[in-house]
């Protein structure tokens, strides 16, 4: 569903809090890319637990980012290119997910077109865990 917005914005209508609405954006595109976030989501987890496996639960190198995915698409293009017609914003949903636990934000992102932005780091807590 797509809203027509007129410019300039009428300044006498409520606004939406810029949050909410980036929330509804996200949520939009996560539902139409539902197959590709699993898959996505799935891959991002087996590189968390092998983290954990080298380095130990706890340890600080024990995380995962966006920069994760984005080099999993940028490495294995054919099998993680996007979507036809998604947004690279759809990154943005993959931890929109109760199976991730934030750390912190602490990562200095470091991949091509994501400018140095300050990411989140993750951790996956699983399915099993997410509920509690």
């Amino acid at each position: 569903m797509s809203t027509v917005r007129t410019y300039p914005p009428d300044l006498f209508s409520p606004r939406e809090p810029e949050c909410a609405k980036a929330a509804s954006i996200l949520d939009d595109m996560a539902e139409r890319r539902r197959d590709w976030l699993r898959r996505m989501r799935n891959a991002l987890a087996s590189i968390y637990q092998v983290r954990v496996t080298k380095y130990g639960e706890g340890d600080p190198r024990c995380y995962v980012t966006a920069d994760d995915a984005r080099r999993l698409m940028e490495q294995h293009p054919r099998v993680w290119d996007l979507p036809a017609g998604a947004s690279p914003n759809l990154l943005g949903s993959l931890f929109r997910s109760a199976e991730w636990k934030a750390i912190d934000r602490e990562h200095v992102s470091s991949t091509t077109g994501s400018h140095g932005n300050i990411l989140t780091r993750w951790r996956y807590v699983g399915p099993e865990r997410s509920a509690a």
